[in-house]
C-alpha cells in the first residue's frame, strides 16, 4: 500500500515517482518493485 507524498524511486533506471493519490498494489519499473525512499529527517 501507498501513501500520499511517498517517494518511489527504481534502482534499475532511476525513475522516481512521487504519490498522489494512494493506493493498494505495488509500484512496478523495469519489472521490478520500486523502492520506498525513507525520509532521512525521520
Amino acid at each position: 500500500m501507498t501513501n500520499v507524498d511517498e517517494l518511489y524511486v527504481c534502482r534499475i533506471c532511476g525513475n522516481a515517482v512521487k504519490v498522489v493519490m494512494a493506493g493498494a498494489g505495488v509500484l512496478v519499473c523495469c519489472g521490478e518493485p520500486m523502492e520506498l525512499v525513507e525520509d532521512e529527517d525521520e
